[in-house]
């Protein structure tokens, strides 16, 4: 038999965004989550 292999773990994308956590961004992916957060592909939660 084949050794079973490990399930590797997936983190789930990311698509709450707190106002606190734009402020760290740099400013091209600050401006590519605004991008998004403006098509509402994410949210801003409070």
């Amino acid at each position: 038999m084949a050794p079973k292999k490990k399930e590797t773990y997936k983190k789930p994308k990311k698509i709450c965004w707190h106002l606190y956590s734009l402020q760290t961004l740099g400013p091209e992916k600050f401006i590519k989550v605004i991008n998004k957060i403006l098509r509402r592909d994410f949210m801003v939660i409070k």
